[in-house]
């Protein structure tokens, strides 16, 4: 009795800071949220992001019209250089242990796959201008080569929040075209959009993956340069 009393008084001695902080812990580490994490996580993967923009400006605009008879030769492109041939050399660098695992979660060995999409991106930026697509689509490609240079540059001393520059990317380009060259406004393309963005902070804050700081900053950074680089094209 002696000893449940002593445990009683130090489980509740401490301060209320501590509490939250065990609070938080405890919810961190609750194994059904930590799973939908990394599926959030997975689902919108910064590889991934380019393809999607893609989509939605077939959906959502008159991108649809002009380019749908060309829908397979476009997205092609953006597969391929976004996705598969960044993923695949990322997954060569695991194999040989050049990186510690699939998700870059060390700092310092996100140098060598950032170069590698840089690389890719900027080859598939190359082959959109030589099918003479517009500026503006150009532009919306050449933000996210913007973006991993800054991410190399940030990476050295900070790690930046590589899934929310993708998403706030996303969000910034879409509401840009709508905004300049649509001139419409889907209201809830953009509440869609906003709230995507926070299951995909709070999934990355739940893994432990990064502070408060870093997302809120990758997620301002994609959506600054994403709107910027639309708005400069037109």
């Amino acid at each position: 009795t002696h000893c449940s009393q002593i445990q009683r008084t130090v489980e509740y001695s401490g301060s209320s800071s501590e509490k939250k902080n065990i609070e938080t812990s405890n919810f961190y580490s609750n194994y059904p949220m930590k799973q939908i994490a990394h599926l959030i996580s997975t689902v919108f993967q910064p590889l991934l992001m380019p393809i999607y923009s893609i989509l939605l400006l077939f959906v959502y605009t008159h991108f649809r019209i002009v380019y749908i008879q060309q829908i397979g030769v476009i997205l092609l492109p953006v597969v391929l250089y976004s996705f598969l041939i960044p993923g695949f050399l990322i997954f060569v660098l695991y194999k040989f242990k050049l990186v510690s695992n699939l998700s870059l979660t060390i700092r310092r060995e996100r140098f060598l796959p950032y170069l590698i999409t840089l690389a890719s991106y900027s080859i598939m930026i190359y082959h959109y201008y030589r099918m003479g697509m517009p500026t503006w689509f150009l532009m919306l490609s050449g933000a996210s080569v913007v973006l991993l240079l800054f991410a190399i540059i940030i990476t050295i001393w900070w790690k930046i929040s590589a899934h929310m520059f993708g998403v706030g990317g996303v969000l910034g380009g879409m509401m840009s075209i709508c905004l300049f060259i649509e001139e419409s406004n889907p209201y809830l393309l953009f509440m869609a959009l906003f709230i995507i963005a926070g299951m995909v902070g709070t999934s990355r804050l739940m893994l432990r993956r990064h502070t408060l700081a870093q997302v809120v900053a990758g997620f301002l950074m994609g959506y600054a340069f994403s709107f910027g680089a639309i708005w400069i094209s037109v």
